[in-house]
């Protein structure tokens, strides 16, 4: 009897194996990877593809505080020029319409303003950046109107580094600058910047880099 019944449970066992494999596969199948999402512009439907990688805002590395002068206008220069490349490989395929180069300088700036600052939300902050972006869009709008290749940069020159000083909370910097517009550009508004300016800026650490939280620039006296 007992013999029986330890036949009766391997049977069974059997069975329930059989049963369990039935539905089952030495390989199961893995479930097709999901389809990439299609790219998407920032720039409105009418204007060439502009993509996110496109717009990588120059940022201000952590250094002493005349490498910070030169990482501060360096990331200046490279606002006011943002996009040039970008435009220039546009134009290459044909005209672009003059509200796409505004809507470029529009994605700059809001790249910029969010990277290499400190939050600022209040109204002056936002025409001060929004007087930046018009002479990012100049200078596009002056590569817009040259033959392709024919454009060149914008820029800054340092005259003078006149006090400046850092501690672990951050940078305070006050010097003399001279931004000179790209040969190509026409002779528009650059707030001065043209001429000598000073500057007073306040950075404070952001990891590996350094955001502005105060600047101002103000005529230079003493320069021919």
């Amino acid at each position: 009897m007992k013999r029986r019944i330890r036949e009766i449970t391997t049977a069974g066992a059997g069975l329930l194996l059989a049963a369990g494999l039935a539905g089952c596969s030495l390989f199961p199948s893995h479930p097709p990877p999901p389809v990439p999402a299609a790219p998407i512009s920032l720039l409105p439907a009418n204007c060439p593809f502009l993509g996110q990688e496109d717009v990588r805002p120059v940022r201000i590395p952590q250094g002493t505080p005349r490498e910070t002068i030169g990482g501060v206008l360096n990331a200046y220069g490279a606002w006011l020029n943002a996009g040039s490349e970008v435009l220039s490989s546009w134009q290459a395929g044909g005209t672009v319409p003059g509200e796409c180069v505004d809507s470029l300088a529009a994605a700059n700036s809001e790249a910029y303003a969010t990277t290499i600052f400190t939050t600022h939300s209040d109204v002056a902050w936002q025409q001060y950046f929004r007087t930046v972006e018009r002479m990012n869009a100049q200078t596009l709008q002056g590569i817009r109107a040259e033959e392709p290749g024919a454009a060149q940069r914008g820029t800054f020159e340092l005259l003078k580094e006149i006090d400046s000083s850092s501690t672990d909370n951050g940078t305070f910097l006050k010097f003399d600058a001279v931004f000179t517009p790209a040969a190509a550009g026409p002779g528009g508004n650059w707030e001065d910047w043209d001429k000598p300016t000073r500057w007073y800026v306040e950075l404070v650490p952001a990891g590996e880099f350094l955001v502005i939280n105060y600047v101002e620039q103000a005529p230079a006296a003493g320069y021919p």
